[in-house]
Parts: structure tokens; sequence; C-alpha cells
């Protein structure tokens, strides 16, 4: 029997909260990959290409859970993942538009690996 795993409600989804899970680069590329699909698909299916361990995906899922970011679904071994679109659009319009659209990134962003600025000598520089 499925069962939906415990997430905030749409007015406990803090913007701070939503972006900080955002930053991670493996939450974001798991957020991308699922933003991609526009049907529920499983986590594992998701997680295929990432090169963490099992229990990393795990509380990377989970983090975006708490977010607020998504809805999981547990179905015996299976966990099946969705964006809220809904409830994100509501409390925050065209915030996962603009983040998880790969057409809107400028192409210099993505190559960027670290985008703080580095400290030599005492002093700030650009890369």
């Amino acid at each position: 029997m499925a069962r939906q795993l415990p997430q905030p409600g749409r007015d406990s989804i803090n913007l701070v909260t939503v972006l900080a899970a955002l930053a991670d680069p493996v939450r974001l590329t798991l957020m991308r990959s699922i933003y991609a699909h526009s049907d529920p698909i499983d986590c594992a299916t998701i997680a295929a290409g990432i090169e963490v361990t099992p229990p990393t995906i795990s509380h990377h899922y989970r983090v975006l859970r708490e977010a607020g970011l998504t809805t999981t679904t547990a179905d015996g071994r299976r966990r099946i993942v969705t964006i809220r679109h809904d409830d994100l659009e509501v409390r925050f319009p065209g915030l996962l538009a603009a983040i998880l659209t790969p057409e809107l990134i400028p192409p210099a962003a993505e190559a960027e690996t670290d985008p703080a600025p580095r400290a030599r000598h005492g002093r700030l520089s650009a890369h």
C-alpha cells in the first residue's frame, strides 16, 4: 500500500529553506532531472546517473522533501517523487522555472564551478 512521506504544508514552505536546499549541486541536479519529467518518477531512476552512495542520495531526497520542494510516495521499496509545482507556484511564482529551466541559465553560469571569489594573499580575486 502506497503512503506519502511527511512534508511541510503549503503555508510552511520557506523561501530561505527552499533556496538552501537547491544550493547543493547534487540536489539541484536531482531537481532538474525531476523537473524534466512531467509524471511522477522512481527516485532510483533519477539517481542512477549520479555518482554518490545510496545513503547520500536518500539524504538529498529527504532534504528536498523537507524543504517542501518534492512529494515522495513510498510504495513498498520504491519511492516515487514529484515536484510540488502547484504549491511552489502559489508561494513563489516563477521560482521553479527560473532556477530549473536549463534554457534560462546563462552559458557562463553553467561552466562556473565555484561562484565564490577566492582569497589570495589577503586579496579577493576572480578566477
